[in-house]
């Protein structure tokens, strides 16, 4: 009776120690394996390395391939009727041999290799031009309260969250359209009054409109009002700050017009793909004779690869409308610099930008700082 007691929990503890077959992790990993990774224009997506077994899954649903399939098609028909030549009537094909495919393949390489690099260098201009945007609009916000009267401060902070989504609509291509009627017109509305919504409206280049009322605002006579010397002279540096980055604004705003309304030469990428479809379309007549019906793939495989090469190039070549799911981030950069913003004037003035209060109540709040340390 004794043994039997003393064994009861032994056996309990190795069934409910036992680990299972398959680890749950390990599962996990199985099972996102197979999974086709989903895209979410939100969220910054970075290539990992364990990736490649998915990407590969994903091939034939890929833009590019969608992109690329009526010139793929082509040269595949023309790799299929070499192929059905060489096999009816190997005696009358037309042989081009290797020679003049290896000559000009390196040039073909060359000239692949200086478009797509072309291409990235205004991709990675306009990630700069970006990056220099929020740079500024982070100095407006933290220079204007300490430079301006609340009321002004707070008109000017409104103004500063609604230039990066005034750029981004811009920039994407959709400046003709009213702000009521963009994608963007929730988080930029409640920064809007009616006067300043009119005004935006009336402009072709929104960023220019919202640059232009910050400089309305800086040059009224109330940022001066009721000040002596001294008060002057402790805001001129703050001032000279919100003054220096609009500046700035104006030259990033021009900078990224020029990215997207400058493509790399049109001469040069018709050159490029006519080097390529004449290139494409006669190695069928070399490989043909080399592995007879295996040229087809051969070919498919190749042409692929190329026609993908060129491809990318023309799609980052213009990195704000170019590129799907937002690549270039002119989302991400609004949200950044609106969210910010609204936090540093919270802390700052104790106000929320888009609900500000009236000129009585900031008579009767603290006026800076709301926060102390």
């Amino acid at each position: 009776g004794t043994s039997s007691q003393r064994a009861t929990p032994q056996v309990v503890n190795s069934v409910t120690l036992r680990r299972p077959i398959i680890d749950e992790d390990v599962k996990k990993w199985f099972f996102n394996l197979f999974k086709v990774p989903e895209s979410d224009g939100a969220r910054v997506e970075r290539y990992k390395s364990s990736d490649w077994f998915r990407n590969i899954k994903s091939l034939l649903v890929s833009r590019i391939l969608k992109r690329i399939s009526g010139h793929l098609l082509f040269n595949v028909a023309i790799a299929i009727v070499a192929s059905l030549w060489y096999q009816l009537h190997p005696n009358a094909f037309l042989n081009l041999g290797t020679a003049a495919h290896s000559l000009s393949g390196a040039a073909l390489s060359l000239l692949l290799v200086f478009r797509t690099n072309s291409a990235y260098d205004r991709f990675w201009e306009a990630r700069k031009k970006l990056g220099s945007v929020v740079d500024c609009c982070r100095g407006l916000a933290r220079a204007a309260p300490a430079g301006l009267p609340p009321l002004l401060a707070i008109e000017f902070g409104r103004m500063t969250v609604a230039f990066p989504y005034m750029l981004r609509i811009h920039l994407t291509g959709r400046g003709a359209q009213k702000v009521q009627d963009t994608s963007d017109a929730p988080d930029v509305l409640p920064f809007f009054n009616d006067k300043q919504l009119r005004v935006v409206d009336g402009y072709f280049s929104k960023p220019m409109a919202v640059l232009s009322i910050m400089n309305q605002i800086l040059d009224r006579p109330e940022v001066t009002a009721g000040e002596d010397l001294q008060q002057t002279l402790k805001k001129t540096p703050a001032r000279n700050i919100l003054q220096d980055n609009v500046n700035q604004l104006v030259a990033q705003t021009g900078a990224c017009e020029r990215i997207q309304g400058c493509p790399v030469p049109l001469s040069y990428s018709r050159h490029l793909s006519r080097y390529l479809t004449i290139w494409s379309a006669t190695l069928p007549y070399v490989l043909a004779p080399m592995l007879g019906w295996y040229s087809v793939p051969t070919i498919a495989l190749i042409c692929w690869s190329l026609f993908s090469i060129e491809e990318i190039g023309h799609m980052i070549e213009e990195p704000f409308i170019g590129l799907p799911n937002d690549q270039v981030q002119t989302k991400r950069v609004a949200d950044v610099i609106k969210r910010d913003t609204v936090n540093m004037y919270d802390q700052q003035l104790g106000v929320n930008l888009a609900h500000p209060p009236s000129h009585s109540q900031l008579q009767n709040a603290p006026v800076y700082p709301a926060v102390s340390f």
